[in-house]
């Protein structure tokens, strides 16, 4: 029978902690391990949960499992502040100022919690945090060496820090052609001489090694072989950064729009090569290349896949500017089948697609489209019906083209109407046609749009 995620969760803190020869009340322990699982859980997590610890922890390595327990703990722009717990540990180290966090300036010779965290990240008092600059994982190391100093070891805590800011994602070479994981040797070993821990260097080795595996592991869905389930982490990770789309049923379709957006925006950004770490032989050159190899082909998928998702919600935005304004994404497109329960939706009004369309049905692209990623959303069904219908009729390259000027339209710079005008008329016609079905409030203005652009469709109705 399996055990809750609370049980779990305090099964595998037990089990680190024993293995580290960590001390530790039984009421201690369970106080920390419900921390963990609160931070996990709040409403805005839906991809850095308790699973995702579970992912990553191994009992038998103890270090890993601590630093895996603790990596994602603190997610501070997601989460919209700290828990009461992390915020008794923490924040006296942390202000906020014109929304934006820096450290305190103010470091107390005997707060060695605080100071290993501080020498570990290489960060200073009264220093900014910056989201994509290591801030949460600070925050989370933080939490972890304050809740746990005088239980677990000094060494055992700096090894399991060293792991968590190996987790901060996607460094490339530095300027003195080093990879992150050199830079953490040369830290660790810095840090082992001035406080005379007695590491060898073959244990600072090992502790490098171990923090790469970690790190890797933590963005393994990069090198799914699947992307339909690449692309289900990336969907889970849409609404802990766009609060929005948590919002079942009533999300529009600007937020739907800018969400899917971001994220292209990142994952055009994103350099593959800088995704996974290596350290000596870890991982081993093969499996590296593999890992590598497969990110890259993620990457290029997703940003296709997002573009004609991106190139669909603009179509569908530009329809409600002309009649109306924003409106709920379930006003044009239906709700999402819950259960046994089936609605009507925008799809069961367009026309079955020609035999022979602009794309190869084997495509991967088309695949995603037809059959989904590997499962549904809480905002977004698996398949993409309507998507499939446009990528159908225009291809990648016109796809593309649309999109140019959908981001126009976004920018303010072409008009919602005269971006519609580009599309070929027997594909924006079926999809204005089914949308005056859905969104019956805007079915006269729906029609007169087609009645202006196609008077011959409109009179022979």
């Amino acid at each position: 029978m399996e055990i809750g995620t609370i049980q779990k969760t305090i099964k595998l803190f037990k089990e680190t902690l024993e293995g580290l020869h960590a001390d530790i009340a039984l009421l201690k322990l369970e106080g920390l391990a419900i921390m963990v699982h609160k931070a996990m859980t709040v409403h805005a997590r839906y991809f850095h949960t308790p699973e995702h610890i579970f992912s990553l922890s191994d009992a038998s390595n103890p270090i890993q499992a601590l630093a895996a327990l603790y990596h994602d703990i603190v997610y501070y722009q997601v989460d919209e502040g700290f828990i009461p717990e992390i915020q008794t540990l923490i924040g006296p180290y942390v202000r906020e100022e014109g929304g934006q966090l820096f450290l305190t300036a103010h470091v107390d010779p005997a707060d060695t919690a605080f100071a290993r965290t501080l020498e570990v990240f290489a960060f200073e008092p009264g220093q900014q945090l910056v989201p994509l600059g290591g801030q949460n994982e600070f925050l989370s190391a933080l939490t972890l060496n304050e809740s746990l100093e005088g239980i677990v070891s000094a060494q055992d805590l700096l090894k399991a820090t060293i792991c968590i800011e190996a987790t901060i994602p996607f460094r490339g070479i530095n300027a003195q052609g080093e990879s992150p994981a050199d830079v953490l040797e040369r830290r660790l070993s810095t840090i082992n001489a001035h406080h005379h821990y007695g590491m060898p260097v073959e244990e600072i080795a090992q502790t490098v090694e171990m923090a790469v595996a970690l790190s890797n592991r933590d963005v393994a869905s990069f090198a799914e072989e699947d992307t339909a389930l690449f692309l289900d982490g990336t969907w889970r990770l849409l609404p802990e950064t766009n609060p929005s789309l948590r919002l079942k049923g009533i999300y529009t379709i600007r937020s739907y729009r800018q969400a899917l957006q971001n994220m292209a925006g990142f994952l055009n950004f994103l350099n593959p090569d800088v995704i996974f770490n290596r350290y000596r032989d870890t991982p081993p050159i093969e499996t590296y290349a593999e890992m590598v190899r497969l990110a890259h082909q993620n990457v290029h998928t997703a940003r296709e896949y997002l573009n004609i998702k991106l190139l669909t919600a603009a179509i569908l935005e530009a329809l409600a500017k002309l009649t109306g304004g924003d409106a709920p994404m379930a006003l044009f497109m239906g709700d999402i089948a819950t259960g046994d329960t089936d609605y009507a939706r925008i799809e069961d009004f367009l026309p079955l697609p020609s035999p022979a369309g602009m794309e190869d049905d084997d495509s991967p692209i088309f695949r995603l489209l037809a059959y989904g990623r590997a499962s549904a959303s809480s905002f977004d069904m698996s398949n993409s019906p309507l998507a499939l219908f446009i990528y159908r009729h225009l291809g990648s390259e016109n796809s593309k083209h649309m999109l140019e000027l959908a981001k126009s339209m976004f920018d303010g710079q072409l008009a919602p109407e005269t971006f519609l005008n580009k599309l070929p008329t027997s594909l924006i016609v079926p999809i204005v046609t089914a949308c005056a079905v859905m969104a019956t409030t805007r079915s006269v203005a729906l029609r007169r749009y087609l009645a202006h652009k196609m008077p011959v469709v409109e009179s022979a109705a």
